[in-house]
C-alpha cells in the first residue's frame, strides 16, 4: 500500500461539513485494491491512525465502513483535488 498522501485542507473542510450536517452524502473512493466504488451513506467521523507506514487519516461511514482519506475521488458534485481530471462515466439510471 502507497503511503499516505496529506489531503487538501479545502476539501478536509468539506468533509467536516457534511459530517456535521448530518446529511446522506455520495462517496465515491478507491479501495485498496484501486476498485472505484460509489455510496450513499452519513459520514460520521474523521479520525487518525498510525501505520507501519506512519500516520494516516480516515473517514468514518455510516456503515462501519473507514476509508483512508487519500482514496477519496468525490463527495456529492465535488472531486477531491487530485482526481479533478477524473471523468465520471457512471449511469444513474
Amino acid at each position: 500500500m502507497p503511503p499516505y498522501q496529506p489531503i487538501d485542507c479545502g476539501f478536509h473542510d468539506r468533509l467536516e461539513a457534511a459530517i456535521t450536517q448530518r446529511t446522506y452524502t455520495r462517496l465515491r473512493y478507491l479501495t485498496e485494491w484501486r476498485e472505484l466504488l460509489t455510496v450513499s451513506t452519513m459520514l460520521k467521523d474523521l479520525f487518525s491512525e498510525r501505520t507501519a507506514e506512519g500516520l494516516a487519516e480516515y473517514l468514518l461511514l455510516g456503515t462501519g465502513e473507514r476509508v483512508r482519506l487519500d482514496r477519496i475521488v468525490q463527495l456529492d458534485d465535488t472531486f477531491a483535488p487530485p482526481f479533478r481530471a477524473h471523468y465520471d462515466f457512471s449511469c444513474d439510471c
